[in-house]
């Protein structure tokens, strides 16, 4: 959950500020006063919206949206100056990329869900009779992004790597209220069972940890352990939030996210720059050099984004987030691992402290030094060697 630059539209967001009764004079406003005033407006609006309900509500969300998309305009305006035209150019890419496609971290499947009738893709490698660990990517990435963990836990477990409900070559419905909360940790629950398990060892990054910390709360007995990279618990993150408007600033693409058809068009500019460059950028993206993208690699997160409607699905997750909060069961039981990337530009690792108040069971968090948000693929070994000591460390205590 990721993104953009920091710069504002100064006159318009000064009228606001105006309007709110901050004094905010526009003439004297630098890059940094800008974003701390804009936070503060975003952060009255948000701490509003949370007093209040049904249409107020949704108004001042939608205030807030404005006022994100506002922050955004200087991004957008640099993709245009740089060539009117070519920035309006992307279309579908006409193939996958060969990693998307090929057997080298496991074997290719689908799986339909008998009530819903989604179909899922998914990649697998181990042993069906090993217990399962089942890996839930985030926003905008698919199954590729667990590459490195099919890899390496495939010995133990049976290792399945799922494209989520909207996201690569899992089916996509077209409609908002598909993707409410409900109906996703649904899906988890009739896969888990599907796959030929009760239970098993769940990990998720980014979307898929806040969907992984939400299904370890309602279905306990369905999850044995519990891995989640670069992702609040959701009531932590909600604390948070209304406390440090650093992060609800950084955050502000959420409220983007709500309003229609502008993501979209945003998001596909200039080829799908936001989509590339969220991870390649030399402060946003992946910082180990050893683990930088590949031309292929890239590819195989534009591809599917790229084909016609593909980017209003993932992007109703967001839009379905605020029917969602606050939760009503916030504890989580079960073993608990968290790992954070310390130069997370999205999320800030300080809120990293506040989640083991939600975990009554064994839990381990670990800031990695010199990673980025998107932490399975920056520090592959040393996140795996942090999940088998836990894995390990969990199963020597309970032999004994």
């Amino acid at each position: 959950m990721y993104w953009w630059r920091k710069e504002s539209n100064l006159c318009i967001a000064s009228g606001f500020l105006i309007l709110y009764g901050i004094d905010c004079p526009c003439g004297e406003l630098g890059g940094e006063a800008m974003q701390l005033y804009l936070s503060r407006l975003l952060l009255i609006v948000t701490r509003t919206a949370l007093r209040v309900t049904g249409v107020l509500f949704w108004v001042l969300v939608y205030f807030a949206a404005l006022l994100a998309a506002v922050s955004y305009l200087p991004d957008a305006l640099r993709l245009l100056t740089r060539g009117p035209l070519s920035a309006f150019c992307w279309g579908p890419r006409q193939a996958a990329p060969p990693c998307l496609t090929n057997n080298v971290h496991g074997q290719h499947g689908y799986i339909r869900i008998k009530d819903s009738g989604i179909r899922f893709h998914y990649v697998a490698s181990g042993d069906k009779r090993n217990p399962l660990m089942l890996l839930l990517h985030g926003f905008p990435e698919n199954w590729y992004s667990w590459r490195y963990q099919l890899d390496e836990f495939s010995n133990a477990y049976r290792t399945v790597a799922i494209d989520l409900r909207g996201f690569g070559g899992s089916d996509a419905p077209s409609r908002l209220e598909d993707y409410k909360m409900e109906i996703l940790l649904q899906d988890l629950k009739e896969l888990i069972r599907g796959l030929g398990y009760s239970c098993c060892v769940l990990v998720g990054h980014d979307w898929g940890g806040t969907l992984a910390w939400t299904f370890a709360v309602r279905h306990r007995d369905m999850v044995t352990h519990l891995i989640v990279m670069n992702a609040p618990h959701p009531s932590a993150f909600h604390d948070y939030v209304l406390s440090h408007p650093s992060q609800l600033f950084s955050s502000r693409y959420v409220f983007l996210f709500q309003l229609p058809i502008i993501p979209e068009i945003l998001l596909s500019l200039r080829d799908f720059e936001h989509i590339r460059k969220p991870m390649t950028d030399a402060t946003l993206g992946i910082q180990n050099v050893e683990c930088k993208l590949s031309n292929e690699e890239i590819e195989s997160y534009v591809y599917y984004p790229s084909q016609k409607g593909a980017l209003t699905p993932p992007l109703n997750y967001y839009r379905n987030l605020f029917g969602f909060f606050p939760l009503k069961a916030q504890d989580v039981l079960v073993p608990t691992l968290l790992l954070w990337g310390e130069h997370d530009a999205f999320l800030e690792a300080a809120m990293v402290p506040e989640m083991q108040q939600y975990v009554h069971a064994p839990f381990r968090a670990e800031i990695i030094a010199n990673a980025s948000h998107w932490l399975q693929q920056d520090r592959p070994q040393e996140v795996n060697r942090i999940i088998r000591d836990f894995l390990n460390e969990d199963f020597l205590l309970h032999r004994n």
